[in-house]
């Protein structure tokens, strides 16, 4: 019996869209995304450790009254 190391989550690059401009103290929720307007939407991107934090964030998302618009795994990193 052969023993091979656990694998261990990947972290990966998100793009979370929201519709409209959230105040700076709603986006203070997000410390580790950056907030971007794109006309009558507001995109909140950076790196996420795993897939609990990305849950983590969509449930601040809902928390916070924001409308969820679309969530993208973005490859290659900007």
């Amino acid at each position: 019996m052969s023993c091979q190391p656990l694998r261990t989550a990947k972290s990966a690059y998100y793009e979370i869209r929201v519709r409209g401009l959230p105040s700076e103290t709603k986006l203070g929720a997000f410390p580790d995304l950056r907030a971007k307007a794109e006309g009558a939407e507001t995109v909140l991107a950076g790196e996420l450790p795993d897939q609990a934090a990305l849950f983590g964030v969509l449930a601040q998302v809902g928390t916070l009254g924001l409308e969820l618009l679309e969530v993208r795994q973005k490859e290659g990193w900007p």
